[in-house]
């Protein structure tokens, strides 16, 4: 899809994202290989990624696969903890409307911009990333530093940021998010693809684990704004491209 298509459906696209992230806390995560796609992962991701799930930091456009269609996990026991109380503030300011709008007219304007739409013919899912360099896609940066082979990989070339992967949950469990992704990695550029997610959303993990991805590292947490809720931790995930 180019650039001038994706501008034209970001009504439609930021109605499914919504849409997949409505579900309620504890849903059952989809079967492996989804930001990111059938909901997928985006990362949520993620079915369906923060692929993917994402909100971009405040130093640059990061990619984002939370887990966007992955359910994330509630608490047993049925009480919410502040902390929980803080994370589900945070994924109501992140995964609004307007928020992903935001992030959607920045991304697609990225370098080698890409994505992926599923149609049933009405809109059901998408993938999309973009080229972008190391210091930005995991800025502030690793808590134990960048992994050596990562460094060595990624030291002069930039790497394609899974920004976001999503399916509507009606159509989960059918291999929607796991077509996008591959479709969407088959025409990436760069040594490897990368995908942040929410530390705390087994779902996510498990999805991106199941597609041939592997934790990086944890990341140092970004700058809070004024009055933003405290965002979750967060932690790389990557696969190497060959390319």
């Amino acid at each position: 899809m180019t650039r001038w298509q994706a501008e034209q459906q970001r009504e439609a696209i930021a109605d499914l994202y919504v849409t997949a992230y409505r579900e309620p806390p504890g849903a059952a995560p989809p079967p492996g290989p989804v930001a990111g796609a059938g909901a997928v992962a985006q990362a949520t991701p993620a079915g369906a990624p923060r692929a993917g799930a994402s909100r971009p930091d405040a130093g640059g456009p990061g990619p984002g696969p939370t887990g966007g269609g992955l359910a994330e996990t509630g608490r047993p026991g049925g009480a919410w903890s502040r902390e929980a109380a803080e994370r589900a503030r945070a994924g109501v300011e992140r995964h609004g409307r307007r928020a992903f709008l935001d992030r959607f007219s920045e991304h697609v304007g990225q370098p080698e911009f890409e994505m992926i739409i599923a149609s049933t013919p009405t809109l059901v899912g998408f993938a999309y990333g973009f080229q972008a360099d190391r210091t930005r896609v995991w800025h502030p940066g690793f808590q134990a530093g960048i992994p050596p082979e990562i460094d060595e990989l990624t030291y002069s070339r930039p790497v394609f940021s899974l920004a976001e992967l999503c399916v509507l949950p009606a159509h989960r469990r059918q291999g929607i998010a796991t077509r996008l992704l591959d479709q969407l990695l088959a025409r990436a550029t760069g040594p490897l693809a990368t995908a942040t997610l929410d530390a705390t959303n087994p779902p996510a993990q498990h999805a991106f684990a199941s597609w041939g991805w592997t934790r990086t590292g944890a990341l140092l947490p970004a700058a809070p704004l004024p009055d933003a809720a405290r965002e979750p931790e967060r932690e790389a995930w990557s696969r190497r491209l060959g390319r």
